[in-house]
C-alpha cells in the first residue's frame, strides 16, 4: 500500500479519536455511555469483525502463517515480561506493578485493529486475531501475576472472553470451510464495521477525564511510554528481521506491539490496589504519542518488508 495512503488512514483514525475527544467535553458522551459502548464493542462488534475477517478461503498457507503469528505473539509477550522486570526494579511495588503491565500490554484490539485494518485490510484483521488471542490469554494470568504477585494463574475457563470465543469459531469455519449464509455474513460484517469509529470514540472520550499537565509531572510515565512505543517494537522488529520474517507475518504483529498502552492496566491497577492514577497517566500518554511513533512505525515495518 501507498505510504501516504497509509498516513491518510491513520490521521482518520486520531480524527475519530479528537472527534471522541470533543463530543466529551461539550457532554454528549459521559462515563455511563462510555461503558455502554465499551460492552457493545467488546461483546458485539470486536467479535463479529473477528468472526467475518476468518471468511476466506482455507489454505495451508494461511493457517501455517496464523500459527506462526500467534508464536511470534508469545515470544513478544515473554520479551516484554522479561525486559519489564529489569528495567522498573528500582521503582516502588505499586509503581512498578503498573510499569511493568504498561510495557506488557498494548492497546492491541481496541486501537490495533483499526490500524491494522487500516494498513493491511481483512488480511490484519485475521493475523491480528491471533496477537489479541495471545494478549487476552495472558492479561488474565501472567498480567494478574505481574499485578498481585501471585503466580497461582486462573483457570483457563476465566480466559474464555468474547473475544478469545470469537477467534476459536473463526478459526472452525476457516479450517473447515464453513461459508456463512450471505444474510448473516453481511449482518455481522456491517455490525463488526462499527469496531473501528466506536473504539476511536471511546478513546478520545476517556482522554478528556485526564489532565495533561499532570501526565507531564512523572518522568515515570515518559519512561514506560518509551519502551512501551519506540523501544519494544524496535526490537522486536529488528529481532524478526533477523531471523528472516517478512511481510505481514513481520507487519501485523510488529504493529500490534507498538500501539499504546492497553486501557485495561488502568483497570487491574485500580483493582489490584496498585497506582491507578499513575496507569491512567500512562495509558493518556502513550495514546497521544503514538499519533508520531505509529506512522513512523509503519514506515520502517514497510522499510524491513
Amino acid at each position: 500500500m501507498n505510504q501516504a495512503v497509509v498516513v491518510n488512514q491513520v490521521a482518520t483514525l486520531f480524527l475519530l479519536i479528537l472527534t471522541g475527544y470533543l463530543i466529551r467535553k461539550i457532554g454528549i458522551l459521559n462515563r455511563e455511555l462510555n461503558r455502554g459502548l465499551s460492552d457493545f464493542l467488546l461483546y458485539v462488534t470486536l467479535p463479529f469483525s473477528i468472526i467475518t475477517s476468518f471468511n476466506v478461503p482455507f489454505s495451508k498457507t494461511l493457517l501455517s502463517n496464523a500459527a506462526l503469528v500467534f508464536l511470534i505473539s508469545i515470544g513478544i509477550h515473554v520479551l516484554a515480561i522479561v525486559l519489564s522486570k529489569f528495567l522498573y526494579f528500582k521503582y516502588p511495588p505499586a509503581t512498578n506493578r503498573v510499569l511493568r503491565a504498561a510495557t506488557v500490554f498494548s492497546n492491541c484490539g481496541f486501537m490495533g485493529f483499526p490500524i491494522l485494518a487500516a494498513v493491511y485490510g481483512t488480511l490484519g484483521i485475521f493475523y491480528g486475531s491471533f496477537y489479541v488471542l495471545t494478549f487476552n490469554l495472558l492479561i488474565w494470568t501472567a498480567g494478574i501475576a505481574i499485578f498481585t504477585g501471585n503466580r497461582k494463574f486462573l483457570t483457563w475457563k476465566q480466559t474464555l472472553n468474547p473475544a478469545v470465543i470469537a477467534v476459536i469459531i473463526g478459526l472452525i469455519s476457516f479450517i473447515f470451510s464453513l461459508r456463512l449464509p450471505a444474510p448473516l455474513f453481511n449482518a455481522l460484517d456491517l455490525v463488526g464495521s462499527m469496531t473501528t469509529p466506536i473504539s476511536m470514540l471511546i478513546i478520545g472520550s476517556l482522554l478528556a477525564e485526564i489532565k495533561f499537565s499532570e501526565v507531564l509531572s512523572e518522568f515515570a510515565v515518559f519512561y514506560a511510554t518509551a519502551v512501551r512505543l519506540i523501544i519494544l517494537p524496535l526490537m522486536t522488529v529488528i529481532l524478526l528481521a533477523l531471523l528472516g520474517v517478512k511481510g505481514i507475518i513481520l507487519g501485523a504483529p510488529v504493529l500490534a506491539t507498538a500501539m499504546p498502552a492497553a486501557a485495561l492496566v488502568a483497570v487491574f491497577a485500580e483493582k489490584h490496589g496498585a497506582d491507578a492514577l499513575l496507569a491512567s497517566r500512562a495509558v493518556f500518554l502513550s495514546t497521544i504519542l503514538s499519533i508520531i511513533t505509529i506512522p513512523a512505525m509503519i514506515a520502517l515495518i514497510r522499510f524491513f518488508e
